[in-house]
């Protein structure tokens, strides 16, 4: 019986190109994964940590946090997207050794989003009251004006971030991921040293309270987009090197299609996904501050988990648009493979594991045995939904490089919208089932983006537009 087992294993795909694989793995895969990993690691931790400071405050203000980073991430979606645009037009260019296309693409694409956020700054100052009474819904007036506050003062930070996003993007799509690992860290270690002392004080003096959160996660952004201007200005990459007095020249209008043609149908996707995400929380504002808290503690933890879901998908987009801009076909199609399988089994191991660990994760966050309880429910129910998420999250990734993003874009929309918006609306508030019926909805969101693109991968015709070069 063993000796048959052994047989059917070494027959298998997985076992006959373990050497191509381990290359793969170690020598493509990691290299760039891991300053990924780190990165997110820092970016994501930076929101647990600001979540940690206020959280002591009380639940109103952690509530207003995370209502306040709900309409932050449509921004912060629309910034990404443009910057995955970005990191792809920086790969296919520095694939087919176009270095001025490249350093072009960054620039004119650091220079669109800083207009663009500028106009969104005066947008949510004159918009503000409004924004909160959408996103906030029946949620207790204590707590809309905290997340009006937090709003306010996050806003002011909206260049930096888009400087900050987009740069990045070009440095990881010139194959640098390391840069933006570091900038990450000195960011988190900024943003805590300076959101503590501005909340609670230091020596005689007691602090500003909760808009010191605010303030901390804005400078530390300033500061990280002074990091990044010097490294592209005066410290340039092997890649790229981005003149100060080059921000100031005209568009190419060509190269900024080029950019948008990704950046659109994917800021499209991300902004209606977090605005889809946007219209579940007003479904939980009506059910309390501990649940809104819950919900955002979940969410939180649940983001952790995936971590490396989300450092795969980034690497994935960077190989194949990489290997694409080479002119190969083949192997973008074996590395996305494989990038989904060994994502998969990561998720999953991680999921496996945080189910026993669901309540203490969560007490980190609070002392609210209400918040905990919810909180921990959660977080078993995405656990056993998790087999679903890597085809559902990291396909797109890689079909973004090989520039598919109105297809992305489609189905995303299309499942969320009657997925999380219709199913979660009908199961958490008309049926009453509350946050657990919500979150029913958004797995179900999972379950219906897994079928649709796990078949165009093996379809292949997510490589149309290269096969046609072909």
């Amino acid at each position: 019986m063993n000796v048959q087992l052994v047989d059917r294993l070494r027959k298998t795909q997985l076992y006959q190109k373990r050497r191509s694989n381990n290359v793969l793995l170690w020598r493509e895969i990691f290299p760039l994964a891991m300053p990924i990993f780190i990165e997110n690691l820092s970016v994501i931790l930076m929101g647990i940590f600001s979540t940690f400071l206020v959280s002591w405050i009380g639940s109103a203000e952690m509530a207003a946090v995370g209502l306040a980073e709900s309409f932050n991430m449509i921004i912060m979606s629309f910034f990404m997207a443009v910057a995955l645009g970005t990191s792809v037009v920086v790969a296919f260019s520095l694939g087919r050794h176009n270095r001025k296309k490249a350093v072009s693409a960054a620039r004119q694409s650091i220079t669109l989003l800083i207009l663009i956020s500028l106009l969104l700054f005066v947008f949510v100052e004159f918009s503000g009251y409004w924004i909160v009474e959408i996103i906030a819904g029946k949620a207790e007036p204590k707590v809309k004006e905290l997340t009006l506050t937090f709003l306010k003062l996050t806003v002011l930070g909206y260049p930096a971030l888009a400087f900050i996003l987009v740069g990045c993007g070009a440095l990881r799509g010139a194959g640098n991921t390391k840069l933006p690992m570091y900038l990450n860290i000195i960011m988190n270690i900024l943003n805590l040293s300076i959101s503590y002392v501005l909340i609670y004080g230091a020596f005689n003096w007691k602090g500003l309270g909760f808009i010191g959160a605010g303030i901390g996660i804005t400078v530390s952004r300033y500061c990280g987009m002074i990091f990044i201007l010097i490294v592209l200005t005066i410290k340039p990459s092997r890649a790229l090197f981005i003149p100060l007095r080059s921000y100031f020249h005209s568009f190419n209008a060509k190269i900024l299609i080029d950019i948008l043609s990704i950046g659109i149908p994917a800021s499209v996707e991300s902004v209606m996904f977090n605005i889809g995400k946007l219209l579940t929380q007003t479904f939980v504002a009506g059910m309390g501050t501990s649940t809104i808290a819950a919900n955002f503690i979940a969410f939180s933890i649940a983001g952790l988990l995936n971590l490396p879901g989300g450092t795969l998908g980034s690497t994935s987009t960077i190989i194949v648009g990489k290997r694409l801009g080479m002119g190969q076909i083949y192997q973008p199609t074996r590395q996305l493979k494989f990038i989904f399988h060994l994502t998969s089994f990561l998720l999953c191991f991680l999921a496996f594991l945080s189910i026993p660990f669901a309540g203490l994760l969560s007490s980190m966050y609070t002392n609210d045995q209400e918040v905990i309880e919810i909180s921990k429910h959660l977080l078993w129910l995405n656990a056993l939904f998790t087999p679903f998420w890597a085809s559902s999250f990291v396909l797109p990734y890689g079909f973004k490089g090989a520039k598919d993003a109105n297809y992305t874009m489609w189905v995303a929309i299309g499942s969320m919208w009657m997925c999380r918006i219709v199913i979660g609306y009908i199961f958490g508030v008309y049926l009453g089932f509350g946050v657990i019926g919500v979150w029913f909805g958004m797995f179900l969101d999972w379950i219906i983006r897994s079928i649709f693109f796990y078949q165009r991968l093996i379809s292949g015709k997510w490589l149309w537009r290269h096969k046609k070069r072909l």
